[in-house]
């Protein structure tokens, strides 16, 4: 486990895989709340929609954009196409946060979802730098930290 922690590049993987889903995290119950910022007198059901449709909408444009950035990864690296994924999610959530109308909102995690393919880079990476028989212990390590971050 010394070994593990010693090696700086799985510890900035690590870190990478926890906050691109402690953001997702973070995003989820608060969007109720700032979707009707933009949205006053609306329907509890038509908030609820706006929710629904931005949430599905990250997911859609991440399982679009996850095949064509593992490809790139397998092309030009890893490191490339994760910090593209990590810049581009960084941009999407300055997007988010500075709002200012429900498209502004939209076009965020929009950006968001076409960058969000960092968690399949973060895991083929993790397939190509450990020795086999440590593959399910790292996977398990990354997946526990995945989950620590959404919670």
């Amino acid at each position: 486990m010394k070994q593990i922690l010693a090696n700086r590049s799985f510890l900035f993987i690590t870190i990478t895989a926890f906050l691109s889903v402690m953001g997702i995290g973070i995003i989820i119950p608060v969007l109720p709340f700032i979707i009707q910022k933009y949205m006053p007198g609306a329907s509890s059901a038509t908030i609820a929609f706006n929710v629904g449709l931005m949430i599905s909408l990250y997911a859609v444009c991440q399982f679009f954009a996850a095949p064509p950035l593992g490809a790139l990864s397998d092309r030009y690296g890893r490191r490339p196409i994760l910090l593209l994924c990590l810049t581009g999610s960084a941009i999407g959530y300055i997007i988010f946060g500075i709002g200012g109308s429900l498209w502004i909102l939209y076009l965020g995690r929009i950006i968001d979802g076409l960058t969000g393919g960092d968690l399949s880079t973060i895991f083929a990476y993790i397939a190509d730098v450990t020795r086999p028989e440590d593959r399910g212990k790292m996977f398990g390590i990354i997946g526990a930290t995945v989950g620590v971050g959404f919670m």
